[in-house]
């Protein structure tokens, strides 16, 4: 609920959320579970601007993601690979601290950690992501290269999110376009196809 809640920009109670999901947990579940549970009291810290709960519940979930003494509970792995998704979402925290430079390498480490071919709207988010990260450091063609991969995830795929990113991607590359960088107006013209055979 509290990914949900952020992903889709209301960040309203997300904290208190994240935070009693994690203290029912405590002592209860696999510490790679808890790593999960760690990293989504980050993303509510850094999203609410607390830099430095959001840092220690980042380095507390690395160090719960390294104990794979327990098995990984099925539920926990459901979307993916733990390492996966943590480093998904440590990305997620870090680009909401404006640490776009960590916020990249986190999201590179997410998409190496996925089997190709598997998760992939996970894959395509991750990637949107990434693009967003780049782009943030201004390496803008770059982030045009990476939207463009994330395409060819999306096509066909059935997700309100992920068509919520198609037209993200679209509005930028217009704004890119505008601004003469080069290969902006193919990605424009790609994310609008993609958005009108889906009308």
């Amino acid at each position: 609920m509290t990914h949900q809640a952020l992903d889709l920009g209301h960040p309203q109670s997300c904290t208190e959320l994240a935070e009693e999901a994690l203290r029912r947990a405590s002592g209860k579940v696999d510490r790679q579970t808890e790593a999960l549970l760690l990293v989504t009291c980050a993303r509510a810290y850094g999203s609410s601007g607390e830099s430095g709960k959001a840092s220690a519940a980042l380095l507390a979930a690395e160090d719960a993601l390294s104990d794979t003494r327990d098995p990984v509970s099925s539920y926990s792995a459901a979307s993916g690979p733990v390492t996966a998704t943590v480093a998904s979402h440590t990305g997620k925290t870090l680009t909401a601290m404006k640490d776009y430079s960590a916020a990249e390498r986190h999201y590179r480490t997410a998409m190496l950690a996925r089997t190709p071919g598997t998760y992939q709207r996970g894959h395509a988010l991750t990637m949107v992501n990434l693009g967003k990260s780049v782009a943030a450091q201004r390496r803008h063609e770059e982030a045009i290269g990476l939207w463009n991969r994330s395409l060819d995830f999306m096509d066909g795929m059935a997700s309100d999110r992920s068509w919520k990113e198609v037209r993200s991607i679209r509005r930028t590359a217009a704004l890119y376009g505008r601004r003469g960088v080069p290969g902006a107006a193919s990605l424009d013209q790609r994310a609008t196809e993609l958005l009108r055979a889906r009308a």
